[in-house]
């Protein structure tokens, strides 16, 4: 995590990288596991850009989680949103305390990933939902991203689509994958 710690002062930054668009497409996916007043945790939600927007857009409590104290500080919380340090492996929150869990662009930093997996199903209510934003490793300019994620120490450990839609069913996460633009895809899934 070594980069992330030097790296939070730009990430807050670019904090206005989700548009009003994404945000309304990302709560469309979530929508049908969150209520409002519901909990959605954003795990790996570094300084809370995405979190919070859910949190206007969903009309949900959210809870941030990332595992970078320099991260979590950035984190505006409110009585709507919280920020907690936590790894996604040692997820600090009881069973079934959550509606859904969304991962953007964070579950290749996971150096455990059946581990995340297993925690993220545990705070995730029996027909909740989970939804990974990630990056499809093939193709030219991925690989070349994937080699520089692991001379920064990163993981770096990309799923195809087909390959993370058979990676949660074997969770006991039931869902589908779709391109959504580029190379980005999305998993969204509910907890059986």
């Amino acid at each position: 995590m070594g980069f992330f710690n030097w790296a939070a002062p730009a990430f807050h930054r670019l904090a206005d990288r989700w548009s009003i668009d994404d945000v309304d497409r990302i709560a469309y996916w979530l929508r049908p596991f969150v209520n409002p007043n519901g909990r959605l945790l954003d795990l790996g939600g570094g300084t809370g850009a995405l979190g919070v927007r859910l949190s206007s857009a969903l009309d949900a409590n959210v809870v941030v989680g990332d595992p970078t104290p320099q991260m979590i500080r950035y984190v505006p919380t409110s009585d709507r949103v919280s920020a907690v340090l936590t790894s996604a492996e040692d997820i600090p929150f009881a069973d079934e305390e959550f509606d859904a869990v969304i991962v953007s662009d964070a579950f290749h930093h996971f150096r455990d990933q059946p581990g995340a997996a297993r925690e993220m199903v545990r705070v995730v209510r029996s027909g909740g939902g989970v939804t990974v934003l990630e990056l499809d490793p093939t193709g030219l300019g991925m690989r070349a991203l994937v080699l520089a994620e692991k001379l920064l120490g990163e993981p770096g450990a990309f799923f195809t689509p087909e390959a993370m839609c058979e990676f949660w069913r074997a969770k006991g996460v039931e869902g589908t994958c779709e391109r959504v633009n580029g190379p980005t895809y999305r998993f969204t899934g509910t907890v059986k």
